[in-house]
C-alpha cells in the first residue's frame, strides 16, 4: 500500500500560502495540516470529506477549512473524467501564528475574533461566493505589496459575509487522529471514494488496514461516530445525487445501479434516509429551484 501523510505540511515561511490546482483531482487522501485553508472552487465539481461530513462541492463554492480538521476533496463521479468535469481551484493556507502581529492591532480586531474562533469549517455556496471570485484570481498574478493589499481584502471580504456561510460542523467536537490512524481512516475513505460503485465488504476494507472485521468496525465507529456501511451509504447516495442533478443517467434505476446498489427499493430507502426525500422529490425540488 502507498505509504500516505495524515498530516501535510504546507511549505514557506511566508503569512499564506497559494496552491492553484489544474487538475482532475485534489489531493487524493483525508489528511490536516496547521493551516487554516480557504478554496475556492473555479470549475469542477465532485464530493468533500470535512470531519466525518460527506457533501457535493460544485463550480463557485468557497471552503474555510479549520486548522487541522481533517478533509479530502474528491473529483466528480466513478466515471472517467471529461473536461467539462476537470477541476481549477485555488487553496490558500494562512498560518494564523503568523499573523499574531497583525490581530493585535485593533483594525484587525474583527479578524481576529472570526478566524482565530472559528467553531466549525464553513461553506460559502456559489449565489454569494461569486462576489469575490476576482479576489482569489488577482492573488495568483499580483506581488509584492499588491498581493498582500489583495490578500487582506480578501479576509475582510470573507468577515463581510460570514453570516452568509453554511456551518460543517458534523456535531462531533473533537474528532482527534493519532498519524496512525489517521493513515488508516485515510486508506478506507480513498478506498470507498475509488470503488464505491462495487460491492465492497467488511473484511475487504479491513484488510486494508491489517485488522480483522470485528476490530475495523469498532475502529471506524470510534473514529467516525457512524458503522463503515452507514458511510458507504452516504458516499454513494452523495454520488447519486450528483448523477441525478446533472442528467448523468437515464432514470432513478441506472443511477441507483451506477452507485452501487443491486437493488432499487433499498436504493430508494437509503436515499429517503439520508436526504429525507425520495430521489423523485429531490429531482422536482432542484429542478424548480
Amino acid at each position: 500500500m502507498k505509504a500516505i501523510q495524515f498530516t501535510v505540511p504546507v511549505y514557506g515561511d511566508d503569512l499564506f500560502a497559494l496552491l492553484e490546482d489544474k487538475k482532475d483531482n485534489f489531493y487524493g487522501y483525508y489528511h490536516r495540516h496547521e493551516e487554516l485553508q480557504i478554496t475556492y472552487i473555479l470549475k469542477g465539481r465532485g464530493t468533500i470529506m470535512i470531519g466525518n461530513i460527506v457533501q457535493s462541492f460544485n463550480q463557485d463554492d468557497v471552503f474555510i477549512l479549520k486548522p487541522n480538521e481533517p478533509h479530502m476533496f474528491d473529483k466528480y463521479g466513478a466515471q472517467k473524467v471529461t473536461e467539462e468535469d476537470t477541476i481549477h481551484a485555488i487553496h490558500l493556507f494562512i498560518n494564523l501564528d503568523r499573523m499574531t502581529k497583525f490581530f493585535t492591532l485593533a483594525e484587525f480586531a474583527d479578524l481576529s475574533t472570526y478566524f482565530l474562533q472559528l467553531d466549525a469549517s464553513k461553506r460559502i455556496e456559489s449565489s454569494v461566493a461569486r462576489s469575490f471570485r476576482g479576489n482569489f484570481l488577482n492573488l495568483l498574478h499580483k506581488v509584492g505589496i499588491p498581493r498582500f493589499t489583495e490578500f487582506i481584502t480578501l479576509l475582510h471580504t470573507l468577515l463581510q459575509y460570514r453570516n452568509a456561510s453554511i456551518s460543517l460542523y458534523s456535531g462531533i467536537r473533537n474528532l482527534i487522529y493519532s498519524d496512525k490512524d489517521g493513515e488508516r481512516i485515510s486508506s478506507v475513505f480513498k478506498y470507498t471514494l475509488d470503488n464505491f460503485d462495487h460491492d465492497i465488504s467488511i473484511g475487504e476494507v479491513a484488510s486494508l488496514v491489517y485488522m480483522t472485521p470485528t476490530s475495523f468496525c469498532k475502529f471506524f465507529k470510534k473514529h467516525t461516530m457512524k458503522t463503515y456501511i452507514g458511510f458507504l451509504n452516504e458516499v454513494r447516495i452523495e454520488k447519486a445525487c450528483q448523477l441525478l442533478l446533472n442528467k448523468k443517467t437515464e432514470s432513478i434505476s441506472e443511477t441507483a445501479f451506477k452507485v452501487g446498489f443491486n437493488n432499487i427499493v433499498h436504493f430508494n430507502r437509503v436515499f429517503k434516509r439520508i436526504m429525507r426525500l425520495s430521489p423523485h422529490s429531490y429531482i422536482q425540488l432542484h429542478t424548480i429551484s
